[in-house]
């Protein structure tokens, strides 16, 4: 039976937003899909830099914030790029949301979803950096 975990960083910067909590309440994700990523990458670890102010997290932090629950074996970090100019930089990152996947917290980078998935799904790009795509 899968396992739903609704209490990560991600959750809780999702549910103090009105506007971010609205789109993660009607979002509901292909689990099948969510599965397959979870056989291929049973634990990752996963910084996510955004800000409240952005359209594209706006859209896209509420989505992966459901896909995660989905994923009991992976960890979520989510910072603020504007408060954190310098981990920005140091986490090269350029455009928001960013969601890096590392296959373990302090690890191998596995991939970025940059902005928007490249696939056209949240879903579909974490198969393509899993390798299962």
């Amino acid at each position: 039976m899968d396992q739903t975990i609704t209490d990560t960083p991600l959750h809780q910067y999702v549910e103090v937003n009105d506007t971010y909590y609205r789109i993660y309440e009607r979002y509901h994700p292909d689990l099948d899909q969510i599965a397959r990523v979870r056989r291929a990458q049973p634990h990752a670890h996963v910084v996510v830099a955004s800000r409240y102010s952005c359209p594209d997290c706006a859209r896209n932090l509420p989505r992966m914030a459901r896909i995660a629950e989905h994923l009991p074996g992976w960890t979520w970090e989510v910072f603020d790029s504007g408060e954190n100019p310098e981990r920005r930089a140091a986490l090269n990152i350029t455009r928001i949301p960013t969601f890096i996947v590392y296959d373990s917290e302090g690890g191998r980078e596995l991939g970025r979803i940059v902005e928007n998935p490249v696939s056209g799904t949240l879903i579909a790009d974490l198969l393509g950096i899993v390798g299962a795509g």
